[in-house]
């Protein structure tokens, strides 16, 4: 397998999701994107809400941003809360970071490769779908 994800395999990481979400009687949107950002495929299900097709793709870019599952690092941000709140709430009020579970970064070959993110369920339910769609790459 090369280092790169692509367009294929994108598909298949949405389409896991839409399937696992399916199972749960969930409606979610999923978004998958490259090393750079750059989305590679979306989906969203019947009923599942505008915002949360935003927040998808917002939480791609906050993985590819910060290399790290969103869960993590809002779990992160709020240890910290108590020793500098004003980077907490400074962080949070930043458009481009979304610090709560659902995005989960993808890695070939031990290197970061893209972004999965799911949107529309709890943010535990979120990552945990999210996390399900991508070990297969």
């Amino acid at each position: 397998m090369h280092s790169l994800l692509g367009f294929t395999e994108a598909q298949k990481i949405a389409e896991r999701a839409v399937a696992d979400a399916g199972r749960l009687g969930l409606r979610i949107s999923v978004a998958v994107t490259d090393e750079a950002g750059a989305l590679l495929a979306f989906a969203r299900m019947d009923g599942a809400t505008r915002l949360s097709a935003r927040t998808a793709v917002d939480k791609t870019q906050t993985v590819i941003l910060t290399g790290k599952a969103t869960l993590d690092l809002g779990r992160e941000w709020r240890a910290e809360l108590d020793e500098e709140p004003e980077l907490f709430y400074g962080m949070i009020a930043r458009p481009d970071v979304v610090p709560f579970g659902g995005g989960v970064p993808v890695h070939i070959e031990g290197r970061l490769a893209g972004a999965v993110a799911v949107s529309g369920a709890t943010s535990i339910q979120d990552h945990e779908i999210a996390l399900r769609s991508a070990p297969a790459v």
